[in-house]
């Protein structure tokens, strides 16, 4: 009886610890794959979201150059023609890519142009004279008309132009056009380099660019340049199901121009196929699992082992009445079953502190992750995370995007340094500020954003608020070797349930753009609150 008692017991104990192992370390590996997995994909739409918005930059500061170099020639003698041709083809010579340029007379005659080509002709019903006499005209990516068959052509196909043409005044009277077509190859060599830089980081990978007007793609893949985008976005990063029944994750990002440019409001998508985008998840997710089984396995042999070890005084008692019941022993060895007991919980006890002890370091390093080093404020993850609870709110909520004014005078006086030690306490400020529920938060460099509950407050009491902020970031900031100052400009918008948080967000930071445009140190609304 006692013998069988004993079996028994060592088998419930292994048993035991080897599924309460199990079970921890599997629960802490899912939560641990989950978590990390979330941040991989975050992290790769992000990367093509980053890549949509460089192309589009680079594409309106081409177009941008362009413009400028159009604008510098408004002044030209009109009188001398000769001389107006000289100029032009000069021009051409230094940038290829204005395939055609040309004067035109009042009514819309080319009086000199580039090779003399169209000289003499009408181009009065052409966009690119119509548009283009009371302010300057920029004209989407279209086919040529007049100069199709004018203009060497070594590859056959289709030649495309973008518009750029300017009014000519002359004592304030309009005098004629300056009419530019730029080939649309500059377009296509843009985005065969970025294809070939994409394509050294990541497969599988396609650039499109399309146009705003109807949706066409204007570059991309051969099969799709010229037919419209089958799919519609909103920016930043998606996984969409395209026409050929593939899901793949992309990145959009729409042109809004440079300086004074307007931009024609290309979108610029980038698409990659989600088996190639999340194969690193994948294998994430793979690699963790299997080092969360093995570890189980190791733990359950220690189990198993431990539990031998708890059970061992109890044979030797067993043995020992059975050597009594013999006559071969006359006393049991010194042994307490209560003392037995008492070292297994304490090692049960141990097992789970340490596994709660990387639970405790992991929630630690997961804090860290969430505030910014240097100002110890929240940062964009951390921002997320709230954003995300939003959406329980029944209460609308003001945001508050901010930029310093003059911060890089500082960093470039008085270096870095300083410029931290000035982050440091503007972000105090923040703190500081006598508002409920407040909360600030540093997404980089020198631009914070801050969070509060409306609460009834009017558009003139938030106004107020604002005002106040920058009255206090722009107090004097007295540190060991100077005294300096920096401004703000903030941008404001008033985020309701149930609308997405990030649009609103989106719109503080236009009206952000709005009160720099305007002259900064100073608050703007989103047009929507006007």
């Amino acid at each position: 009886m006692i013998k069988s008692f004993t079996m028994r017991l060592g088998l419930i104990l292994a048993l035991s610890i080897a599924t309460l192992v199990f079970l921890l370390t599997i629960a802490l590996t899912s939560l641990i794959s989950h978590r990390a997995s979330d941040s991989l994909e975050q992290e790769i739409g992000e990367r093509l979201s980053t890549t949509s918005h460089q192309l589009a930059d680079k594409l309106d500061f081409y177009m941008w150059s362009r413009y400028q170099e159009v604008q510098l020639l408004q002044g030209l003698d009109l009188e001398d023609r000769d001389e107006t041709r000289r100029l032009l083809d000069q021009v051409q010579t230094n940038i290829p890519a204005f395939s055609w340029m040309g004067v035109t007379d009042a009514a819309g005659t080319v009086v000199a142009s580039t090779n003399g080509i169209l000289e003499g002709a009408s181009i009065a019903e052409r966009p690119v004279y119509l548009k283009a006499q009371d302010a300057p005209f920029i004209g989407d990516v279209h086919e040529a008309v007049l100069l199709a068959e004018l203009l060497p052509n070594p590859t056959g196909e289709p030649l495309q132009f973008v518009d750029i043409s300017v009014p000519l005044f002359q004592d304030g009277s309009f005098q004629g056009v300056l009419a530019t077509h730029l080939s649309w190859a500059w377009g296509k060599e843009v985005l065969e380099h970025f294809n070939r830089t994409l394509h050294e980081q990541v497969d599988d990978t396609d650039l499109f660019v399309i146009s705003e007007r109807d949706s066409v793609v204007l570059l991309g893949p051969d099969d799709m340049v010229g037919k419209p985008l089958p799919v519609s976005f909103t920016e930043g990063a998606s996984v969409k199901e395209w026409d050929d029944g593939q899901d793949y994750l992309t990145g959009m990002s729409i042109g809004e121009g440079y300086d004074e440019y307007p931009g024609l409001g290309w979108q610029v998508v980038v698409r990659q196929p989600t088996a190639v985008a999340f194969a690193p998840v994948e294998t994430l997710e793979t690699r963790i699992l299997w080092i969360g089984l093995l570890a189980s396995l190791v733990t359950a042999v220690l189990g198993w082992l431990l539990a031998s070890i708890v059970t061992r005084p109890l044979k030797r008692i067993t043995e020992t009445a059975s050597l009594m019941e013999q006559g071969k022993a006359n006393t049991f060895p010194h042994q307490s079953g209560i003392k037995e007991i008492e070292s297994l919980a304490f090692a049960l006890e141990s097992l789970v502190t340490s596994l709660t002890e990387s639970e405790s370091e992991r929630v630690h390093f997961e804090k860290l992750a969430n505030r910014d080093a240097l100002t110890g404020l929240s940062n964009r993850v951390a921002l997320r995370e709230q954003l995300n609870q939003l959406h329980t709110s029944k209460e609308p909520y003001v945001f508050f995007y901010l930029d310093l004014d003059g911060f890089k005078a500082v960093n470039d006086t008085y270096g870095h340094g300083v410029g931290d030690e000035v982050l440091v306490e503007v972000a105090q400020r923040l703190r500081a500020l006598p508002i409920e529920e407040a909360y600030p938060v540093r997404l980089s460099g020198d631009e914070f954003f801050l969070m509060f509950p409306r609460t009834e407050r009017s558009t003139q009491q938030i106004r107020e608020v604002g005002n106040t902020l920058i009255d206090t970031i722009s107090k004097p900031i007295t540190l060991d070797i100077a005294s300096v100052k920096v401004g703000a400009s903030i941008g404001v918008s008033i985020w309701s349930p149930p609308e997405p948080p990030h649009i609103a967000i989106e719109q503080a930071d236009d009206a952000l753009y709005r009160s720099k445009a305007n002259g900064k140190h100073q608050l703007s609304f989103h047009e929507s609150l006007s």
